[in-house]
């Protein structure tokens, strides 16, 4: 049954009971309508497009189990560029925009101190469990950078830290979050978390986190990292789940549009995973694989035995994102058989999960929300290749051709800092000690930028606002952008252009293709149903909270969808 056959049947009995409201001996009892456990999960660079476009080769228990049996919104935006991992995370679980809570890309540069601040690195944490050390009986903390981590550059709270606000004492509720990447576990489990935990291959495959959170793993996390998982998953390798003929409306297995493992001739299936350690990280090579969905799966199912989820007096609270997905569509693009296969593979692992839920929570007893952090584009040298506008574009002699420029208008002065995240830093000193206003520096420098192939538009700073009233586009650039931590002059290149390698794709626009997400909801206190009026992703943290009863995450600029609640 096809996406909107789906849609429609849920639309027609969108009034009809639950099939099935089971619950647990051992559960404890919420507010009537409240689930014991939401969960919310991220996946990675996951496209609009994607359910629709690979629903065939799913289970009925997986994706398709959300869509007929949960609400859909089918115009689902970002509504703010830059659309990356950090931000997206950031904005799901804060209900607000780049501006209010500051995660404005996965790095960004620091023009006080001339560096790049990267969105959750902490100096003063420490790794926990980073190479095998878990400060048990008074091991060391290791100091290294993968375990240096925390939610300190995060400046609102989220729907986890809304919900420990609001139930306090012994049934406050718990709260976790779960990735491959550091910051798509820290970023979305906020500031009061009982912990994150992310992904460090190396020669060990073990989850770790940081002493934000605590100095000593829990022992369920010792005892899972025990547990030979990542050893089993790359023994098993990866190959084709699904039959030949399924892979008719990708690409070839072996196409020039998508890149290869490092150490591999040809991006081909099957995959020795065993074979490809040793040139892409050890154990890391997990994360570009169906084995990192398969990884995750397992580990929340460890921490919702470990850490009683779903059974402390309160609403719980797991966040997962599965990065998997993202890794594989840098190498490969969207439409490569690879991804293809890795849709297939995550949902099978969702089916498996959302059983367990119902046997360990209770059918109805649980919620869950599926979106995205970001979109994709098509790879640029395939869509050239059928006659698309796309192309690539470099920064190449542009800072060159800036200072000469600004030195003849300006006079002799180092003008530009950095350029990065599609923006253009200028020098604080220079722009103070030079005869014009930064107003007149900022627009002749953007009239520079504008110039060059590829580039759209180019923004100085100062006009943001006024051209975001009256520009969409421009509005997603003005919701990304904070002032002091963002660049003097934003670029906008061609809709199709990226600044990316020749293969695999990348995102961060403000189009469409990086804006447009899926947004899932299914459970406890969910309508079944669909909607096609724009959403939001600020608009799902207050859909949360009004869910939970609860007051909505303090930088909130969304609303809730209401079609969503019953």
């Amino acid at each position: 049954m096809g996406l909107f056959s789906i849609l429609l049947l849920a639309a027609f009995f969108s009034d009809s009971p639950n099939s099935c409201n089971t619950k647990p001996a051992d559960a404890v009892t919420v507010k009537d309508g409240e689930p014991l456990l939401v969960i919310g999960i991220t996946i990675d660079q996951m496209r609009s497009d994607f359910i629709a476009r690979f629903d065939d080769h799913f289970t009925d228990g997986g994706f398709k189990r959300v869509v007929n049996g949960g609400f859909s919104c089918l115009d689902h935006h970002y509504g703010y560029s830059p659309t990356f991992t950090g931000p997206g995370h950031a904005s799901i679980f804060t209900g607000t925009t780049p501006a209010i809570h500051g995660i404005t890309a996965n790095d960004w540069y620091d023009r006080e101190h001339g560096t790049t601040v990267y969105c959750v690195s902490d100096s003063d944490a420490r790794g926990v469990g980073v190479d095998g050390i878990d400060g048990v009986n008074g091991s060391p903390l290791v100091f290294q950078a993968a375990g240096q981590m925390s939610p300190k550059h995060l400046l609102s709270n989220t729907i986890g830290d809304e919900m420990k606000l609001a139930v306090l004492g012994k049934d406050a509720p718990k709260v976790v979050g779960i990735s491959m990447k550091d910051r798509g576990a820290i970023l979305p489990a906020g500031h009061s978390s009982d912990g994150a935990y992310w992904f460090y291959g190396k020669e060990k495959g073990h989850f770790i986190s940081s002493t934000h959170y605590f100095r000593v793993l829990p022992q369920w996390v010792i005892d899972f990292n025990n547990g030979g998982h990542s050893k089993r998953l790359c023994d098993e390798g990866w190959e084709k789940v699904l039959p030949e003929s399924a892979y008719s409306d990708c690409l070839p297995d072996n196409n020039p549009y998508e890149g290869a493992f490092n150490g591999d001739i040809r991006p081909t299936f099957p995959y020795d995973l065993n074979a490809l350690m040793a040139a892409n990280g050890g154990y890391d090579v997990l994360k570009a694989t169906p084995a990192g969905n398969t990884i995750i799966v397992d580990f929340a199912l460890a921490a919702i035995e470990g850490e009683d989820l779903g059974k402390s007096g309160a609403c719980d609270l797991l966040a997962m994102s599965f990065s998997a997905t993202d890794y594989v569509g840098h190498r490969n693009g969207p439409h490569a058989q690879e991804t293809l296969d890795m849709y297939v593979r995550l949902d099978r692992d969702l089916e498996r999960f959302f059983n367990e839920l119902d046997d360990r929570i209770g059918e109805g007893n649980w919620t869950v929300f599926i979106t995205s952090d970001h979109g994709a584009a098509a790879v640029p040298s395939h869509a050239a290749s059928l006659g698309m506008p796309s192309g690539y574009w470099s920064p190449g002699n542009l800072q060159d051709r800036l200072e000469v420029e600004m030195d003849i208008r300006f006079g002799p002065r180092d003008w530009v800092q950095n350029i990065s995240n599609a923006s253009v830093f200028l020098n604080p000193k220079a722009l103070r000690a030079a005869p014009s206003t930064p107003t007149t520096i900022q627009r002749f420098a953007s009239s520079l930028c504008v110039e060059e192939e590829g580039v759209m538009m180019a923004i100085a700073e100062v006009d943001l606002a006024a051209r975001a009233a009256i520009d969409p586009l421009v509005e997603r650039l003005y919701h990304g952008h904070k002032q002091g931590a963002s660049g003097d002059v934003l670029l906008v290149l061609n809709p199709g252009w990226m600044r990316y390698g020749r293969t695999g794709t990348t995102h961060g626009s403000p189009y469409v293709y990086d804006t447009h997400v899926p947004c899932l909801f299914y459970g406890s206190g969910i309508t079944p149903g669909f909607t096609y009026e724009q959403t939001f992703t600020r608009d799902i943290a207050p859909t949360i909270s009004a869910l939970l009863n609860i007051q909505y995450p303090n930088g909130c600029t969304g609303s809730p969808i209401h079609q969503a609640l019953k």
